[in-house]
């Protein structure tokens, strides 16, 4: 014992003289699990946005496992509510519920800073529940919370117009606020491309649902934004609202066109699936 004390005691001199140590050590910080953690966090956002939301559900819970060895606390908290997402979409609301108040006890008994990030899951419960005021209401203060931050400000400005589901879309301030996120993606600046991809899909479907002005270029930007990030499920609906679009204004051809593009990439949709 007495010569493995001794053992330790020198080489610690020998690090302490040459300045030697373990890169994560001399950083004081290791990032092993938080890294595999955002690593997992990231696959279970791309199958969500693929509508696969089986592995997205799987991949999250990978990710929270890694969060919870590091004991990142607003991370734990954040996986918690993503799941809750999932389960709403699932519609098993009993679950959703469960993430939801598993999130919110991080924050009131350890402190984790998760009060918007859970009233905009509140509001989407609201939301399937059929309380849309409440809905719009929650999205709203988000908004505002936001301020200071374009992107989420933004965000909850459009989740609110969709709780609402109001007949009287602002278009020019939807037309401001798509410029301003495409600015903040061509400088490099955009912090999630969801926001974009959320804002360009609603888009071009509430110009189908109203008729409305600059419904083809709407349309096309979508499929070209979706396209790009190889969200070929997202590429398959744009085509379904061409379709429509095309119906609602009498071109029978090229609506039976675009209803014909989007049955293919269904059928490519459910043969890569089937290969998962």
């Amino acid at each position: 014992m007495i010569k493995y004390a001794a053992a330790v005691l020198v080489m610690l001199l020998i690090f302490l003289n040459t300045g030697c140590s373990s890169a994560p050590e001399k950083q004081y910080r290791v990032t092993r699990y938080l890294d595999l953690a955002n690593t997992w966090t990231a696959r279970g956002d791309r199958k969500r946005q693929e509508q696969k939301l089986d592995i997205a559900l799987s991949n999250y819970n990978t990710a929270y496992k890694y969060a919870h060895l590091r004991n990142d606390l607003e991370l734990m908290g954040i996986l918690q509510l993503k799941k809750a997402m999932l389960y709403i979409l699932l519609d098993k609301p009993d679950n959703a519920s469960q993430f939801i108040e598993h999130a919110r006890q991080l924050q009131v008994f350890e402190g984790a800073e998760l009060s918007l990030s859970i009233k905009a899951l509140e509001a989407k419960q609201a939301f399937e529940q059929g309380e849309t005021q409440r809905a719009s209401a929650y999205a709203d203060e988000l908004s505002a919370a936001y301020e200071g931050n374009i992107e989420k400000q933004i965000y909850y400005r459009w989740l609110s117009w969709m709780y609402t589901k109001n007949s009287l879309l602002p278009w020019e301030q939807m037309n401001q606020d798509l410029t301003q996120l495409e600015l903040l993606k061509s400088k490099g600046d955009l912090n999630n491309i969801e926001v974009l991809s959320f804002v360009v899909y609603h888009n071009a479907l509430w110009r189908v649902d109203h008729q409305a002005p600059e419904t083809k270029q709407a349309i096309e930007q979508a499929i070209v934004h979706f396209s790009e990030l190889e969200l070929t499920n997202r590429v398959r609906d744009c085509y379904g609202l061409a379709a429509r679009f095309y119906r609602q204004r009498g071109e029978i051809e090229k609506a039976h066109y675009f209803s014909k593009r989007q049955q293919r990439l269904s059928d490519s949709i459910n043969i890569s699936n089937s290969s998962e």
